[in-house]
């Protein structure tokens, strides 16, 4: 084949749906105070709830981090200072994803607390990217030989493969806060698309142009 040779240029690409592989929830202490030091008193109590949380669910949690720590200072209309707002912020990973519940509601029991999560997803190294892009590989090659077959002509060669593009997405967290009784959450996990797309240029054989 030489550089003359006929060409055909084509994108291949999938959809898949599957299940999440881990799952992440943010609990957020607050506390306040007409004093600053009181405030941080404050959410130190908070805090060791989540601590208990975190030592009650070991087994469950693969791993957890201090996400976020804010202190500042509370303003009346008058521009005056009124007291001060404490926060602290506990990210969770759960890699099993059909027990999110069961900290999920200890999480959102938990006294001057508020949840967020459970936020679903797929690790960058998750099988099912793997899967997507060598499906959309397939699409491509597919595709090819129908416009060759079209033309009378077989595939030959292949000249170029490009990614052109793979990702995840799944819903959007929601925010739930203590207010008296402990909520029911509704957590099936949600599956997450996983697109895989390609652009390929593959030789074929001189074309029939008289049969069509």
């Amino acid at each position: 084949m030489t550089d003359d040779s006929p060409r055909v240029v084509v994108r291949g690409e999938t959809t898949l749906r599957v299940r999440p592989g881990h799952a992440t929830l943010s609990i957020t202490a607050t506390a306040r105070d007409a004093q600053r030091d009181r405030a941080l008193e404050l959410l130190a109590d908070l805090q060791r709830g989540v601590v208990d949380l975190l030592e009650q669910h070991a087994g469950l949690i693969t791993r957890h981090s201090t996400a976020a720590v804010g202190v500042h200072p509370e303003y009346s209309d008058q521009k005056d200072v009124t007291g001060y707002q404490a926060a602290v912020t506990t990210e969770l990973r759960l890699d099993d994803v059909d027990r999110v519940g069961e900290v999920a509601l200890a999480a959102a029991a938990l006294d001057g607390c508020s949840l967020w999560g459970p936020n679903w997803a797929l690790d960058r190294d998750d099988p099912a990217h793997a899967r997507a892009r060598t499906e959309a590989i397939g699409e491509a090659v597919s595709r090819a030989r129908g416009y060759a077959l079209a033309v009378g002509s077989t595939l030959t060669g292949l000249v170029e493969l490009r990614d052109v593009g793979t990702g995840g997405t799944g819903p959007m967290m929601m925010a739930v806060s203590r207010r008296g009784a402990t909520p029911e959450l509704d957590l099936e996990p949600a599956l997450q698309e996983v697109h895989g797309a390609v652009e390929a240029v593959f030789l074929i054989s001189p074309p029939n142009l008289e049969e069509l």
